[in-house]
């Protein structure tokens, strides 16, 4: 028992000792990288455009590039994650998500698609869950519940759910207002807690609540954000050439007949403090 024991173990190192010696090598005549042996005898056919050593652990996998993107293959040369990372050490990390997500799409990690350059999101298998479609994109907040990324289209800004959906519409001006409008939606806070500063498709600006609907109509040459707490703020406008502040239900609280922007900062502090 004993000896049939030791046959297994030595056979169990040997295999993982073997796996250990296969190394990456280019061949010069399919112009294509594969793996061979200590005997330079191929046991990986070369069809990939990059190779990376076996990691060393007991199962491991080895990096690989083909069409631009990088995957993971095990031993025998099959793909466990598939080719469409931008970097060969997010393949691997991908793979090792695989033993610690219950399920394929609890993991999802932000790529950029080395073809087309956009943004999107993959599970730990290499399978796009959420396709590539935005110009810039943030890694998904890490709540336990109703999590988000910030993302950007064109100029515009917004916020998508883990699951694609939509949550914040893509008509922020920066990235700071999408990723505060994200937080809003996680915490369920009531519509029109604050009000962002935002412009329509003929560039006049009005206000958006966190959702990106209008919550004052887009009539303003310029308007600034707001000021003041929840009770008691207006935020600077312009209007007709002239500047004034309005209140955050679009009700003029200074008029508009300032030439200029400072002078209207001033009246709206004097009628915050007067209020």
């Amino acid at each position: 028992m004993k000896k049939i024991y030791f046959l297994f173990l030595f056979g169990a190192m040997f295999s993982i000792a073997s796996a250990q010696k296969v190394k990456p090598l280019y061949d010069q005549f399919s112009n294509a990288w594969g793996y061979v042996n200590n005997a330079n005898m191929w046991v990986i056919s070369p069809s990939f455009d990059a190779a990376e050593n076996f990691t060393s652990d007991k199962n491991g996998v080895a990096a690989v590039k083909k069409e631009n993107g990088w995957g993971a293959i095990d031993s025998k040369g099959n793909f466990v994650v598939e080719p469409i990372f931008e970097f060969s050490n997010q393949a691997i990390e991908a793979y090792y998500q695989q033993g610690t997500t219950n399920a394929i799409n609890e993991w999802v990690l932000m790529v950029k698609d080395p073809e087309t350059g956009k943004f999107g999101f993959a599970n730990c298998k290499g399978v796009w869950v959420i396709k590539p479609q935005y110009d810039v994109a943030t890694d998904f907040t890490d709540f336990d519940y109703k999590r988000y990324s910030t993302v950007k289209k064109g100029e515009k800004w917004g916020c998508i759910s883990d699951k694609g959906e939509l949550v914040v519409k893509v008509v922020f001006e920066t990235q700071d207002q999408a990723t505060d409008a994200g937080y809003q939606w996680h915490k369920n806070e009531p519509l029109g807690v604050w009000l962002y500063p935002a412009r329509d498709t003929k560039g006049t600006w009005g206000y958006v609540n966190y959702k990106g609907d209008w919550a004052i109509k887009p009539i303003y040459e310029y308007a600034q954000e707001f000021v003041g707490d929840r009770y008691n703020r207006c935020a600077v406008v312009k209007i007709d050439g002239s500047w004034g502040c309005v209140n955050d239900r679009g009700k003029y609280v200074v008029d508009p007949k300032f030439p200029y922007a400072g002078q209207a900062v001033r009246a709206g502090f004097d009628w915050r403090k007067s209020k």
